[in-house]
């Protein structure tokens, strides 16, 4: 009798817990073409989108989902890169599930009457062009980290199967610490780089990793 309300009581907790999923990853956004928000999450899912680099973040709805496999975990439109100071190079964003709350939805910024006049009515005199040839250029890159794993044999099974699948193994490098390892790919120049490099991971089944961008 306690082992048949035991279970009872299990499938209930269990059948709670599944009415909402938590969906949290952190991943490259790109430009969506027709002014959508599109996520892996499914239409008119609530998700907060903060940016890695300033922390800034906003609430969102989606507004079409994502059904193919892709290197870019959600595609947001201008004003969202706006709106959260979002980098064009390298546009690093947390994604995560949100409850319904439409009080936390951004609204798009709109221009009254009043500011399109003023816009209007100012003229610009001269541009300055700044000169940077004197300053030093500053290049992010992109490193992709699996782990940290406590023993050592699962970290050098995954650098061999790495450098099996991967042409330039200059980018596979190894970072072992006392229980503490970590493989890492990288410096990857740019999103395209990047984009390569994920296929073929996809295709191992390995997208399990930690991106950084530095």
């Amino acid at each position: 009798m306690h082992k048949r309300i035991l279970l009872i009581f299990f499938f209930f907790i269990i059948s709670c817990s599944n009415k909402y999923q938590v969906y949290e990853k952190t991943g490259f956004a790109d430009v969506s073409k027709n002014n959508k928000i599109i996520s892996h999450l499914q239409k008119d899912s609530l998700i907060k989108i903060t940016n890695k680099n300033n922390k800034i973040s906003k609430v969102y709805k989606v507004d079409e989902q994502l059904k193919s496999t892709d290197s870019r975990i959600i595609y947001l439109p201008e004003i969202v890169y706006d709106e959260i100071s979002l980098d064009r190079e390298f546009p690093l964003v947390l994604v995560q599930s949100m409850r319904e709350n439409k009080s936390f939805i951004a609204k798009k910024a709109k221009t009254f009457d009043e500011e399109k006049k003023i816009n209007k009515k100012v003229k610009i005199e001269t541009i300055e062009v700044l000169k940077i040839d004197n300053e030093k250029v500053i290049t992010k890159k992109i490193f992709l980290d699996f782990g940290p794993f406590y023993y050592k044999t699962y970290s050098e099974t995954l650098f061999r199967l790495l450098s099996l699948n991967i042409k330039n193994k200059k980018l596979i490098f190894k970072d072992y610490a006392p229980k503490n390892h970590i493989i890492s790919i990288g410096p990857l120049k740019n999103l395209t780089e990047y984009d390569n490099i994920y296929l073929k991971l996809g295709k191992i089944g390995l997208i399990g990793f930690n991106i950084r961008v530095q």
